[in-house]
């Protein structure tokens, strides 16, 4: 039976370059994928308008995840009787709420929370332009931060979040406060939506480069690292992990073809 391929991969890092987050290299592969009936969803920790300027640079219309499984858009290009924004997490307000009346103050004095600092310094810590952190800062779901304490403190807070009923998902510039939501979850809701339209059994490709990749990555047929310098294959724990020995964006070409080759 062929299968229906349907790719998940992170953005930053993954599928845009680290630095100056294009794709130009791999435009024309990426389109040339979708010409195939391959299915590429976007699933980050970007905002909204951050995927759909992406999807704009792209000239495509994706479905797409962000904020780390937080909520999920444009199922309803796979399937019209799904709706064009299904939630998932509770809003940044909520969130915020039972952080501040749950953790200790002396671990709330060690969060940077980004957003609340002076331009110059968000831009720096992004490393985006003004109008990319235009796009950023718009924010529903979750709130990026900065933890000032050290590995014992950053452990127990994550720990405290999580049995409040939160998550602390780390990147690779910041630690997004969210609710009890990862990108595998809102994954696999995705892949049900697929499973209910298309008539062939689906394998799923799973692409990422750091830690809040990896439930994703788990939770994929094929697992694909895009080559990170701060982050290493035996942090993973992944049985049989595809890897690619470029950065992102080309990485991102090399490791999905080496997917592509292992499922024909």
């Amino acid at each position: 039976m062929i299968s229906k391929i349907v790719i998940f991969t992170d953005l930053d890092g993954t599928l845009l370059h680290n630095e100056t987050f294009k794709f130009e290299n791999i435009r024309q592969y990426i389109k040339n994928l979708l010409s195939k009936n391959i299915s590429i969803i976007p699933n980050s920790s970007k905002t909204k308008a951050e995927i759909y300027n992406f999807c704009h640079d792209l000239e495509e219309e994706l479905p797409f995840i962000v904020e780390n499984g937080a909520a999920i858009y444009k199922m309803n290009l796979v399937n019209s009787d799904f709706p064009e924004k299904i939630i998932l997490s509770r809003d940044k307000d909520e969130i915020l709420n039972v952080f501040f009346k749950k953790i200790p103050k002396e671990l709330i004095s060690k969060c940077k929370f980004v957003l609340k600092l002076k331009k110059d310094e968000q831009l720096k810590i992004f490393g985006l332009s003004e109008k990319q952190l235009s796009y950023a800062s718009d924010r529903e779901f979750s709130v990026p931060l900065i933890f000032k304490g050290n590995k014992a403190e950053k452990n127990n807070l994550f720990r405290l979040a999580y049995n409040m009923g939160l998550t602390m998902q780390e990147g690779g510039r910041v630690i997004n406060l969210s609710d009890k939501v990862s990108k595998s979850s809102a994954m696999k809701k995705v892949s049900r939506i697929f499973e209910k339209t298309e008539k062939q059994e689906l394998k799923i490709i799973g692409v990422g480069d750091n830690f809040n990749d990896l439930d994703m990555l788990k939770s994929s047929d094929i697992a694909c690292l895009v080559f990170n310098e701060k982050f290493k294959l035996d942090i993973l724990n992944i049985n049989n992990c595809l890897v690619s020995k470029k950065p992102a964006p080309d990485g991102w070409e090399e490791v999905v073809k080496m997917a592509l080759e292992k499922i024909q």
